[in-house]
């Protein structure tokens, strides 16, 4: 139950960040697979009534770690991002980049990859990117969001909202959190989140509206995903390395004034800390510890 929950913590911290995918880190960890084919089987009424109850046990671990990462995360990562971005950012770098030629072992095994979807998936990438809002710094303030009106058309958008962040949170290579700024949305995600240790009714009840949407985008995505894996797993998997090949690349920050000679030290130091870090995670897994 531990690791289920560590693994969602990470998967939490990984949705924070804009164009880190926490459908990777479930990737990484070698729990995509089992967590779409779990979310599947919750609604399967042809598999034992005990079978459903431990799918949706294991649903549940990964989503309180999920909502522990989002919440003790959010203002710790949001600091790392504003503070040590080119150092942040270079840390995720090597443990997603080093990460893919253990996953091509591990999910197309002897299979070659389609390069019609693995250039599909980083095309979709790199048109979320060019159409996302640059230099994007709007934050909601605390009084903005407890002085919003909560009536039935922004409830109704807060639901949406929590089911397209729910459908691409667990989905590889594709980023909540950059779908929420190419629609104008991922402060006002950001902030509610931050906020929900205040209790303020004005802060739960929106939180409570975005969960019941992810659940449901989660459920939507996992459904759409165990089929395509089960019929067409190399070509869906070939997308899927596409898209999480092209979210490296668009992750790095632009800025040449974060390019000093401290800067690109550090952040060559925390590449291979990623790096070290996925390393670890492959050792855990061999041992069958995680």
């Amino acid at each position: 139950m531990i690791k289920n929950i560590i693994g969602g913590i990470v998967v939490g911290m990984a949705n924070i960040i804009p164009g880190v995918s926490g459908g990777t880190m479930l990737v990484i960890l070698g729990m995509f697979d089992k967590l779409m084919q779990a979310i599947s089987n919750i609604f399967k009424f042809d598999i034992p009534f005990k079978e459903r109850i431990n799918n949706f046990l294991y649903v549940l671990q990964i989503l309180i770690g999920a909502g522990i990462g989002l919440v003790a995360f959010a203002k710790i990562l949001t600091i790392a991002f504003e503070q040590f971005e080119l150092q942040t950012i270079a840390c995720f770098t090597g443990l997603i980049l080093l990460s893919l030629p253990n996953l091509k072992k591990q999910e197309i095994r002897n299979n070659k990859i389609n390069y019609f979807y693995f250039i599909l998936g980083i095309i979709i990438i790199a048109v979320f990117y060019y159409i996302s809002p640059k230099n994007n710094t709007t934050i909601v303030t605390f009084n903005e969001l407890i002085n919003k009106n909560i009536n039935l058309n922004y409830s109704l958008t807060l639901i949406t909202l929590g089911i397209i962040s729910g459908a691409t949170m667990i989905f590889p290579g594709v980023s909540g959190s950059m779908i929420l700024l190419v629609l104008g949305y991922y402060h006002l995600f950001k902030g509610y989140v931050a906020n929900v240790t205040s209790f303020n009714l004005n802060i739960i009840i929106p939180l409570i509206l975005i969960a019941i949407g992810v659940i449901i985008g989660i459920v939507i995505s996992a459904k759409i995903t165990t089929y395509l894996l089960k019929k067409f797993k190399n070509n869906t998997m070939s997308l899927i390395f596409g898209l999480i090949t092209m979210s490296v690349f668009v992750i790095i920050p632009l800025k040449s004034n974060l390019y000093t000679l401290t800067g690109i030290i550090t952040s060559i130091l925390s590449f291979i800390f990623g790096g070290l870090l996925m390393y670890a995670i492959d050792e855990l897994k061999t041992k069958k510890l995680i």
